[in-house]
């Protein structure tokens, strides 16, 4: 029923009633086709109703009404307006994912928090960086080899700044089962690669360590991916739903043609219900959360893209902007020469693990969607993973951030969703207290949301958690009334403080002075780049 068309604002063909498919000019030269006229209604997610005429010598043809000119309408369309807009309230617009709450034939965003349930079956994974197999001993030469002792352990050596970061982004990691026992995150800052930071060696030891390929360990839920499936750092923790596990009658959700047919163009379709992982406050872990998105907030649009089939029968995804690697590797299990384990990235044996201490498990249970505070756009890391020729169902997956690095500057706000290991805590420098009282002094028009957002743009420091909670001068009560209105009036001299008391503690933890003083001179420039103060 309709006319297709496009809006021009949201991917894909939509149906159009009592209007147009075709604007002309006067010469007679189409135009294009469009979604809305005077007199006619759309099934776009914008939800366009008509086109202001710019020129009044414009006019149109409908495939069913013939030709009008823009700036007039007959007196029948006055009648059969309230007629189409009926017809078109009850037309559906089809939409990835919905909540069972809302019934067949309404695929409208829900208004109240309710459990993943409504939706579908989600399932977990998380990276786990692997270490190369041991190369396998023949029996025959084993048994002519004298058993020996041991020998003795060797003393732990102190790592650098340098050997604790790469150790975690490139080197060893943690991997155990969810609980119980609790699962640990790939990647832990105690990992240290060999070689210290500078010179050739280094170089080609990040090279190498940077070439590591983090394998994804299935937590909980239905195996959505069954086979091998690598991902690259710093995608640490995924959630996935298999379009075939979405609750919701059939005929209110895309179907996978028509996501297929998005995928190659690299579009976006609506959807209903967006996920996103953010740090919980008090325990430090990331926790999976789900949203509400109706087509007015803005946030309702998640991008559709197709999976690479390669020679060997993997499928890769690369992401929107390309680097050196794919960001998702998955084997089937049918593929001619694959095992059905995890895999490395490359083509030598199965890769071992490392117990060492590591990331606190994700927040995984009870997962809720609620309705706001909807997160940025720039804050969603999801897609609809399409297969060439739809051999599988659409793949709906969001990935976390990359885990806080010791002694990483930023805004306290891009933080947030970012695992702090268990062991590393963001320290704002002013204090959100300092910043919210320079505000409400300077700034007494502003109510406390406005100071809320603001006093979250602040520069912060990533310190361990001890040095945070035991030596700061503003954690917690330490940071008395007094000292918050002294800072207030003068924020870069309390930056300055608030650092120069933590950093015989960050040396210790091998943070050396030129690191230190390069971090202060980043926070001035942030702090300066909010408006707080001139350097």
């Amino acid at each position: 029923m309709g006319d297709p068309v496009t809006c021009g604002k949201h991917e894909g063909i939509y149906r159009i009633i009592g209007g147009i498919s075709f604007m002309k000019d006067t010469e007679g030269n189409s135009i294009k086709l469009i979604a809305g006229t005077l007199d006619s209604f759309s099934s776009c997610p914008c939800q366009a109703k008509f086109i202001v005429a710019k020129f009044p010598a414009m006019k149109y043809e409908s495939r069913s009404e013939g030709s009008r000119t823009s700036g007039s309408s007959s007196g029948n369309n006055k009648n059969i307006v309230p007629a189409i807009a009926s017809l078109v309230a009850t037309a559906v617009v089809p939409v990835f994912a919905k909540s069972a709450l809302r019934g067949t034939g309404n695929t409208d965003a829900g208004t109240e928090d309710e459990p993943q349930d409504n939706v579908g079956e989600m399932s977990f994974y998380q990276s786990r960086p692997s270490q190369p197999a041991p190369e396998p001993e023949q029996h025959a030469q084993a048994a002519k080899k004298k058993k020996t002792s041991p020998p003795p352990p060797e003393p732990p050596k102190k790592k650098s700044l340098f050997d604790k970061v790469t150790g975690f982004f490139f080197g060893e990691a943690e991997a155990m089962p969810l609980p119980p026992p609790p699962v640990v995150m790939g990647g832990s800052a105690e990992a240290g690669m060999a070689a210290a930071a500078g010179g050739a060696t280094a170089k080609a030891n990040q090279d190498a360590a940077k070439a590591l390929t983090h394998t994804m360990k299935h937590l909980s839920g239905p195996g959505v991916w069954s086979g091998s499936l690598a991902m690259n750092l710093p995608f640490v923790v995924m959630g996935a739903i298999a379009q075939s596990k979405l609750k919701g009658d059939k005929s209110d959700l895309l179907t996978p043609e028509k996501l297929l047919e998005v995928a190659h163009s690299k579009g976006t379709v609506p959807t209903r219900v967006r996920y996103n992982w953010i740090t919980d406050d008090e325990t430090g872990r990331l926790r999976a959360v789900g949203y509400h998105t109706s087509a007015a907030s803005g946030r309702d649009q998640v991008r559709v893209r197709l999976l690479e089939k390669q020679m060997d029968g993997s499928y890769e995804f690369w992401g929107d902007e390309r680097s050196n690697k794919p960001l998702i590797t998955w084997t089937p299990a049918s593929t001619p020469g694959s095992q059905d384990s995890w895999n490395t990235g490359n083509n030598s044996p199965q890769a071992g693990t490392v117990t060492i201490p590591g990331l606190e498990h994700p927040d995984i249970q009870g997962v809720t969607i609620t309705t706001t505070p909807v997160p940025e756009e720039k804050d969603f890391r999801d897609y609809i993973l399409v297969f060439p020729g739809n051999i599988h169902p659409p793949i709906y997956i969001y990935l976390s951030k990359s885990p806080v690095e010791l002694l990483e500057v930023k805004l306290y706000s891009d933080f947030k969703g970012r695992s702090r290991q268990g062991k590393y805590e963001a320290d704002h420098m002013p204090s959100r207290a300092a910043v919210e009282e320079f505000y409400r002094l300077n700034y007494p028009d502003l109510d406390n949301d406005d100071i809320k957002i603001l006093t979250s743009r602040v520069a912060a420091i990533v310190v361990p958690k001890e040095v945070h909670r035991k030596i700061s001068e503003t954690f917690g009560g330490r940071n008395d009334r007094q000292q918050v209105i002294r800072d207030a009036q003068g924020l870069k001299f309390a930056v300055n403080r608030n650092l120069d008391t933590i950093k015989p503690a960050l040396k210790e933890h091998g943070v050396t002075e030129e690191q230190l003083e390069a971090a202060r001179e980043k926070m001035h420039q942030l702090n300066e780049s909010m408006g707080l103060y001139k350097k």
